[in-house]
């Protein structure tokens, strides 16, 4: 029975978008990151939706620039079902290509 609410309830959670989620108390965690390796939702939600963090804002706006990275991008970003994300993420792995499609080298016997 026990097995059966969990999956229930992450089958419930993909059918939420982010910010759904946030409205649940998912991802409300304080970021301890350096804005180069926070995700770009996470440069999203502490710089424009309040989202606690160790860095400063100048970091984070800095790195969100460098990005290339706008408030409608985050606002489309944060809007779409988790999944949508998975699904995107799915078919992006598997167009991608291996990076040896090389024959392995024969050596010569010693």
């Amino acid at each position: 029975m026990k097995k059966i609410l969990i999956v229930l309830f992450f089958l419930g959670l993909t059918g939420c978008t982010h910010n759904q989620a946030k409205n649940l108390n998912a991802n409300k965690s304080t970021v301890n990151l350096y804005p180069q390796y926070m995700s770009n939702i996470e440069l999203c939600d502490t710089l424009y939706y309040g989202r606690r963090t160790t860095q400063t804002l100048a970091a984070i706006g800095s790195e969100f620039n460098r990005r290339g990275l706008s408030k409608s991008w985050c606002e489309r970003e944060l809007n779409k079902l988790y999944v949508t994300h998975a699904y995107e993420w799915l078919t992006k792995k598997l167009d991608e290509k291996p990076a040896s499609d090389e024959s392995p080298t024969i050596m010569p016997a010693i």
